[in-house]
């Protein structure tokens, strides 16, 4: 019974932390603690300003609104230009004793005669001092026949048609107390005033104003994209004719030519869509003159129905026959060789509104609609 408790003790005693001492165990060394160094900052950061990306212009945003606001500018140079000469020339005739008002051929005459130096007087200049390629604007390119004269028949179609809603603004207005002046067509009355309107209005007019507004205006953007345009090219030929009623006309009607002078690249067909139009507004204003008393209105609701029933036939068979009768074809480059990648519709829409001279034209346009609710 002793013998396990001695050997329980000895083993105790070995395993003591003192007794390796007289075996020959070195204890170990205590560590040597360095002194605690000065203690050296960080030096202090440099101030750097916050990191920012300078966003870069888009030169196709940027080119397209300095393009509009300089061809909206032209447009404006034209109303300007007409009121001063109309202006200097009823001064001029009242100076001189001339009763301008009570001729009517003469006052026809005086409007065909003004007609060429304000409608195509700013576009030449903006063509000759700015240097244009007249190619690139003025397109008159082969097209197929047949599908040139589907064009004009369904853009003639919905110049008619637009009629349809510039009545019922008219009408909004006229119940609203508005007075819309009269037509300056059909004031003549007698036959040497239909020829010459007939010849100025369906004629040279057209001439001038697709001169200018498609091939200056629609071409002048279309490196921006031929939808943008078609879209700014008829909102500025809708407004440049002022009345409000006019100029819902006007806009969808230059979409109708703006379409046809893109799809066939070629300015006849627009030439012959706006004569064709213009022609038989001057007759239908003459109808008592050439089929008698009370044929306006008849004459007019014929017309319509007939040439719209046309127009939706030519459509579509241009839907239809479009790839066959004009083939895809690589964009016209203008002279510089520079073409963009053509705005989205919401960069279109945005190029618009950002335009100050847009919203000038429109102002002006509000104005002339306030005026014809002042009864003088």
């Amino acid at each position: 019974m002793n013998q396990p408790n001695e050997q329980v003790t000895q083993q105790a005693a070995q395993n003591h932390p003192g007794a390796g001492y007289s075996q020959g165990y070195e204890p170990r060394q205590q560590a040597v603690y360095q002194p605690y160094t000065v203690y050296q900052p960080y030096p202090a950061p440099q101030y750097q300003a916050p990191g920012f990306s300078v966003k870069r212009r888009d030169p196709r945003k940027a080119g397209a609104l300095s393009t509009l606001n300089k061809l909206g500018l032209m447009m404006v140079a034209q109303t300007a230009l007409s009121f001063i000469l109309q202006l200097g020339a009823v001064l001029l005739c009242t100076s001189t004793g001339l009763d301008i008002y009570s001729d009517e051929l003469a006052l026809v005459l005086l409007s065909i005669g003004l007609a060429p130096i304000c409608t195509a007087g700013p576009p030449l200049v903006y063509m000759l001092l700015g240097k244009k390629d007249w190619n690139f604007h003025l397109r008159f390119g082969r097209a197929n026949v047949f599908g040139c004269l589907l064009v004009i028949l369904a853009g003639l179609g919905v110049c008619l048609a637009a009629n349809l809603p510039a009545a019922v603004v008219r009408e909004v207005l006229e119940g609203l107390g508005a007075k819309e002046p009269d037509s300056v067509l059909g004031q003549g009355g007698g036959w040497l005033s239909f020829i010459a309107e007939l010849l100025g209005v369906a004629v040279m007019v057209p001439l001038l104003e697709e001169f200018a507004f498609r091939g200056v205006i629609l071409s002048g953007l279309r490196r921006y994209g031929t939808g943008f345009a078609i879209a700014a090219s008829s909102v500025i030929f809708g407004m440049a004719h002022m009345s409000l009623s006019s100029v819902v006309f006007a806009t969808i009607a230059g979409v109708a030519m703006g379409l046809a002078y893109v799809l066939t690249g070629n300015l006849w067909t627009s030439v012959c869509i706006h004569a064709l139009n213009n022609g038989i507004a001057v007759i239908e204003s003459y109808s008592d003159l050439i089929l008698g008393e009370g044929r306006q209105e008849l004459l007019a609701g014929i017309t319509m129905l007939v040439v719209c029933a046309v127009g939706v036939v030519a459509l579509v068979m241009l839907l239809i026959l479009r790839k066959t009768l004009f083939p895809k074809r690589e964009p016209l480059a203008p002279a510089d060789g520079v073409l963009y990648q053509p705005l989205g519709f919401g960069e279109a829409v945005v190029t618009l509104l950002k335009s100050p001279v847009l919203w000038a034209i429109l102002a002006m346009v509000l104005v002339e609609t306030a005026l014809m609710f002042i009864v003088l």
